[in-house]
């Protein structure tokens, strides 16, 4: 299973240094058709998307997360909001 992360830059770049696949998603793409293609993939167990992505479609994400039995969606702190 792979685990794939989605985020700013910084944060992406750290997972990958751990050994995840990332994908650095910009102000003007759409987090959901990116976390629905990760689903089609085969061999994507988690997306692990950052908070600022999900504040952005916080109510689709969350439907989202409730209705798709894979990947797993798991919501985590980016870098920036650490500092």
């Amino acid at each position: 299973m792979r685990a794939v992360v989605l985020g700013d830059e910084h944060t992406v770049y750290t997972f990958r240094l751990l050994g995840f696949e990332g994908r650095v998603v910009n102000e003007n793409e759409d987090v959901l058709s990116i976390i629905k293609e990760l689903s089609l993939e085969e061999g994507v167990g988690a997306v692990l998307i950052t908070s600022d992505l999900v504040d952005r479609v916080r109510e689709d994400f969350e439907k989202m997360r409730m209705k798709m039995r894979k990947p797993m969606l798991i919501e985590i702190p980016s870098l920036k909001e650490m500092k």
